[in-house]
């Protein structure tokens, strides 16, 4: 038995299928399809099917997202098991890349905004975490995140990639930009963390613009120099212009970035 499933989108939408029942056990255990049924996953560019997962086993698998406007599921079912009762899922169609927080100006784009006045603290994430991030076509040796408290780059903070669980950032004074950058060569889950907007009482009336805390805290650090900068995924976080009397710490606590590679 052979069924497709063809989701179209429109415009600037993306495709998510997030599931909530999988059931397609496999005789080989449970990372290994072989002739068992599976559920293969197609992008389509430029009108060609490029198949990016096969998937089986009882696991419930991550939430997928296409890579434009069109996504197609195909089940195929040739191994008699009374077992394998098959799958149900939701699907989106989605302008905000996955991301349910945080201002998008466009949304062709994935460029997010946080502000001071809308929230003190929130949560911040990758397109489509804990699913797999969208490649993009960057000539880079690797994804990675980098911070900055300037609209271009700070050289002050190091590019991160790798596997990470515990880092903590913060900024110097109100803005502090993070930028994703991904290639077309390994497949990521991304990251989640925390933010907090903390204000911090001025020592002097001078004093406007800097603060003297600013640091970044880790077990262990790598890094990665000389990459071009073309973020797929842009987030900035803005202290309410209306706090004078305060400076506004931006704190990103508890990132986690975790980058999976395939052989």
């Amino acid at each position: 038995m052979c069924q497709l499933y063809e989701f179209i989108g429109d415009g600037a939408e993306r495709v998510q299928i997030i599931f909530s029942e999988f059931r397609l056990p496999s005789m080989l255990g449970p990372t290994e399809c072989g002739d068992t049924d599976i559920l293969m996953v197609y992008y389509i560019v430029n009108d060609r099917e490029e198949l990016v997962e096969t998937l089986c086993g009882d696991t419930l698998p991550k939430p997928i997202l296409s890579d434009g406007p069109r996504l197609m599921l195909e089940l195929r079912s040739s191994y008699n098991n009374t077992e394998n009762k098959g799958f149900t899922g939701d699907f989106f169609f989605l302008t905000n890349f996955g991301i349910s927080t945080g201002y998008q100006p466009n949304q062709s784009e994935c460029t997010f905004h946080y502000f001071r006045n809308d929230s003190g603290q929130g949560w911040i994430q990758s397109p489509n975490f804990p699913g797999a991030y969208p490649s993009c076509d960057e000539d880079t040796a690797s994804d990675y995140v980098e911070f900055s408290n300037f609209v271009t780059r700070d050289r002050k903070y190091a590019m991160y990639c790798g596997n990470w669980r515990e880092l903590t950032v913060r900024s110097d004074g109100r803005f502090f930009r993070i930028t994703m950058v991904s290639n077309d060569r390994l497949d990521g889950t991304g990251f989640r963390a925390l933010y907090t907007f903390e204000a911090m009482q001025l020592e002097t009336t001078e004093r406007t613009e800097v603060a003297s805390l600013g640091k970044v805290t880790t077990a262990s650090a790598d890094s990665i120099h000389g990459l071009p900068l073309s973020p797929v995924a842009l987030i900035t976080a803005v202290f309410s212009p209306t706090a004078s009397t305060n400076l506004g710490i931006i704190s990103i606590i508890g990132l986690e970035l975790i980058k999976l590679i395939q052989d």
